[in-house]
């Protein structure tokens, strides 16, 4: 009896260690921390600090998109088209064509956009005069919505004087003005032309040359004023993903009021070395820091925006499509709280907020369905073949469109096509039932090119949806696009 204990007892000893290798143990994500008599030791004094300052400096790469994409605007305006100051005028003149691989977060190819920024520190309150028939906005610094001016806004599309105040101002507000305070001295002034109004090319420039303008109240409209075609111009209005985030950041803290910011959003930014009135002089570690905080800040706002956890991301229950304002609000709140990863959701992929594009508004904003996963759950990838239907009847009073972006630039797909897209404007082929069937890959199907959308092998894309004008069977959902599918 007693070599069958011992027999028994080492398979049970070898079922446990088969068990222990089968099953690791898991490892804490911190690491192993010491401590002696309850104290830290030196080794866990020092990374329990590493820890925290990649952990701020991640934060701060999160919290503060919003702020450097919209200032990363304001910096390309000004480096790369010449639009050195308030007022003077970027045009898209093409609507497709002359947009570079970082124009733009999310552009569509079918407006004719036209930029300007204000600058309330220098210029004092500033008029804007709003062209017709537009889809437009002013957001403040840090791409928080002031107002939309156009058709969704007090003009009505009729065009009207708007002006804008700075922070603090406590001066006489003369009469004839929707009036706006600025939480911030830089501003954001955008319209969306229809190029049935605008025209392109030299007409474009016309256009706004005579409608659209701003200018300090104080002296009234500029004679200087430039009115530029940026189409074709190479820039990159996109926010850095490296350590020079943080130089932008603090650029950015030196010019515009501390009341701009809350307490704790100064504050952390002290904690990495950014204070209003100071040098930001990281030294060598501190650059490691911020370095690794903006590689997992980088990785964090890829899956929020590409594989987001909160299930009201879609917009049916039944369909991959996505939206990008999750809860149907443009500043991003669920009752009193803000969803914090909706917000970098957003900022990482796209620009301009207004309610416009949040809230429903039959027939006057517009409305965004994203796709980046065919009707099996797997991402959209440039080496296959895929089809999207729409059924008949797609509800856009104005147009709708299909475009295509890259994952990592957020901007249109450079594909060596006039513009990676399929919209109203190019009178693609519909079935006999009024539908349409979208496609894209590498080659276009034999007779379906005016409905293809090249895209490039071993590369990743995704597609947005644009109804401009969504009408009621959007909202209702009585109309909805069937999932993309891969073509065996």
């Amino acid at each position: 009896m007693k070599p069958t204990k011992i027999t028994a007892l080492a398979i049970l000893s070898c079922f446990i260690v088969a068990s222990c290798q089968i099953v690791p143990q898991e490892q804490p994500i911190s690491g192993q921390f010491e401590f002696a008599g309850g104290y830290p030791t030196e080794v866990t004094i020092q990374k329990a600090y590493d820890r925290l300052d990649v952990q701020r400096a991640t934060q701060v790469y999160l919290d503060f998109m919003p702020l450097a994409s919209q200032n990363a605007i304001f910096e390309s305006s000004i480096r790369d088209y010449g639009l050195t100051k308030a007022g003077d005028v970027g045009i898209y003149t093409q609507p497709g064509e002359g947009k570079s691989v970082a124009t733009g977060l999310t552009y569509n190819t079918e407006s004719i956009y036209a930029t300007i920024y204000s600058d309330l520190k220098a210029d004092g309150p500033t008029v804007i005069e709003t062209p017709p028939n537009v889809l437009g906005m002013v957001d403040d610094g840090w791409m928080r919505f002031i107002t939309d001016i156009g058709n969704a806004g007090p003009d009505k599309g009729k065009g009207g004087r708007y002006l804008l105040l700075p922070p603090g101002y406590d001066g006489e507000v003369p009469d004839g003005y929707f009036v706006f305070e600025c939480p911030t001295y830089r501003n954001w002034i955008m319209v969306r032309g229809f190029v049935q109004n605008t025209g392109t090319g030299d007409d474009a420039v016309s256009y706004y040359k005579k409608n659209f303008k701003v200018y300090p109240l104080a002296t009234g409209p500029r004679e200087d004023a430039k009115y530029i075609s940026i189409s074709f111009i190479e820039g990159d209005t996109t926010h850095p993903r490296d350590i020079s985030y943080f130089e932008l950041i603090n650029k950015i803290v030196q010019y515009e009021p501390a009341s701009a910011f809350t307490s704790y959003e100064l504050g952390l930014l002290k904690a990495i070395g950014i204070e209003k009135g100071k040098e930001f002089t990281p030294d060598t570690r501190m650059k490691e820091m911020l370095a690794e905080g903006v590689k997992i800040g980088e990785a964090i706002a890829k899956a929020n925006a590409y594989a987001h956890r909160d299930k009201r991301a879609r917009i049916y229950p039944d369909r991959k499509y996505e939206t990008i304002f999750i809860g149907g609000s443009h500043e991003f709140k669920d009752g009193d709280a803000m969803l914090l990863d909706a917000r970098t959701l957003f900022h990482y992929e796209a620009i301009v907020i207004t309610p416009a594009m949040a809230v429903e508004m039959v027939g006057v904003g517009s409305q965004y369905l994203c796709s980046y996963r065919d009707a099996e759950n797997n991402f959209l990838m440039g080496e296959h073949n895929y089809k999207m239907h729409l059924p008949a009847g797609i509800p856009a009073k104005d147009f709708w469109s299909a475009t295509v972006y890259h994952p990592d630039t957020r901007s249109l797909l450079q594909n060596g096509q006039p513009k990676p897209s399929v919209s109203t404007y190019d009178k693609p082929d519909f079935n006999k039932d009024g539908s349409i069937d979208i496609y894209f890959g590498p080659e276009a199907p034999e007779d379906k090119e005016k409905n293809w959308v090249r895209t490039i092998p071993g590369q990743g894309w995704f597609v947005y949806i644009r109804l401009y004008g969504p009408l009621e069977a959007y909202f209702d959902q009585t109309w909805k696009p069937d999932d993309i599918v891969k073509i065996k």
